[in-house]
């Protein structure tokens, strides 16, 4: 089918009429939508023999160097490519407007689609572009029916914005929700899969996992809890927020009903993108949470149009996309998971703490057990320490890194992308090592609304 007789066509609404064929034409048959801005290439990163990443891979980012900057999981680090892009269509869409909203918008974000679909192993027909993954996940939950007597399970390290999500939906419906409790350290996979297994009963009709957690930060055996929840015929819903970028997606392999990862995080593209994956058999039943144009017109048009935006964070991609393929996706990854593991071994090792998991269930992204001196309960209360730690770290070390507690206990959450080097870690190490050797200089120290102290 010749796509090009749709270009120009002068409505958003013809366009929707046509997003299935956009988005479900053969690859041989796709013609793509004129680019209306320079799309970066990265020509000088092909066949780079050695990539030698650390600091001088700063270039490549925004970032200060007046921090350590090991949180890249909080909010990603945008490639300075893929934001000069979104800001130079912003500029072209202000040239003119309405040829930009009316006649080009809608393919060229089908043709987004069409490539981040192809990155991420799925059909281009089965997934929506998104703000992150919340807005995703609310998406789907919104979308779903439940009622008395349902249950909606997730783990207790899930993501806190997914669990008021979940008590949300649970407190219009009458459903309830269930939290397995998942306790550290984790020795292995099977572990999981136990927990998983010995907390199923009859009444659950949605599961969510994520790939990786926010807090935990250990991947998942996604695979092996999909079947279990299959067995007995409970939809799945995976949470990759932090998945794309620290692993080699391949959503179609997994067997999961719905799966959200940002594109803004691990990826560095634009804040403000996400993919959402939905089963073909249930896109009757999710409705995006903005109704517009593409209203009764199928999932792929419902899903292709939410209002007057820039949509700069979506075109983005497609410079971020040729980042990835060019520097390649196994040489990034393997860099910031052996770093982010050695990291983790010299942090336990100074610090006297045995790993939260194994290291094969390290991605980019790990937590580590604070010291005993710093995890002593006979003074002040967790909550407190966990921020004032984190000032401190900040205020008077120039570290950037979140401090978390599960349970009782407090963990550094270390990350590593391609802009940190082991100089970083070893920073943290000897810092947390130098507070608590003179941990009253941080009970006196006033943390409070991250005040500096005075001298």
């Amino acid at each position: 089918m010749d796509l090009t007789q749709f270009s120009g066509l002068g409505d958003v609404n013809l366009h929707l009429s046509n997003v299935a064929d956009y988005l479900s034409v053969t690859e041989s048959e796709y013609s793509p939508p004129p680019i209306p801005v320079d799309i970066p290439t990265f020509k000088e990163l092909e066949n780079l023999e050695n990539p030698n990443f650390g600091k001088e891979w700063r270039k490549y980012f925004h970032l200060s160097d007046e921090f350590v900057f090991i949180n890249h999981g909080a909010l990603g680090c945008t490639l300075k490519e893929s934001l000069g892009l979104a800001q130079a269509y912003e500029r072209y869409m202000d040239t003119q407007p309405l040829r930009a909203v009316d006649r080009e918008m809608v393919p060229l974000l089908c043709h987004v689609k069409r490539k981040m679909a192809e990155y991420i192993k799925c059909d281009a027909t089965d997934v929506f572009l998104t703000e992150n993954c919340s807005a995703g996940i609310n998406t789907i939950l919104r979308s779903l029916e439940f009622g008395e007597g349902d249950a909606i399970l997730t783990l207790s390290l899930g993501y806190g914005a997914v669990a008021f999500a979940v008590d949300n939906v649970c407190k219009k419906s009458g459903a309830r929700h269930h939290v397995l409790q998942v306790d550290l350290p984790v020795r292995d996979e099977n572990e999981m899969v136990d927990v998983v297994r010995n907390g199923l009963f009859d009444g659950i009709k949605l599961a969510i996992f994520d790939h990786i957690p926010s807090n935990a930060s250990f991947i998942l055996p996604i695979k092996q809890l999909i079947d279990i929840c299959k067995e007995r015929d409970i939809l799945v819903l995976i949470d990759g927020a932090h998945s794309l970028g620290q692993l080699d997606i391949n959503v179609s392999s997994y067997g999961a009903d719905f799966y959200v990862t940002n594109c803004h995080k691990w990826f560095c593209n634009t804040r403000g993108s996400a993919i959402a994956y939905v089963r073909k058999e249930l896109q009757e039943r999710i409705k995006p949470l903005v109704v517009s144009w593409g209203y009764n017109r199928g999932f792929m048009a419902e899903f292709g149009w939410s209002g007057t935006q820039y949509y700069s964070q979506y075109v983005s991609l497609l410079s971020t996309l040729n980042f990835w393929r060019t520097v390649g996706g196994d040489v990034i990854r393997s860099y910031c998971s052996h770093t982010v593991k050695q990291a983790a071994r010299l942090c336990c090792e100074k610090w006297k703490v045995e790993p939260v998991c194994p290291e094969h269930m390290i991605g980019s992204l790990v937590i580590v057990r604070l010291p005993d001196a710093l995890n002593d309960s006979n003074w002040k209360s967790e909550g407190e320490k966990r921020y004032m730690l984190a000032d401190y770290l900040y205020f008077m070390h120039k570290i950037e890194v979140p401090i978390r507690q599960i349970g009782e206990t407090l963990y550094v959450r270390i990350s590593c992308h391609i802009y940190n080097q082991m100089s970083d870690f070893e920073k943290l190490s000897s810092a947390v090592l130098d507070i608590c050797e003179n941990r009253d200089s941080l009970v006196n120290y006033n943390s409070k609304f991250n005040q500096i102290p005075t001298a």
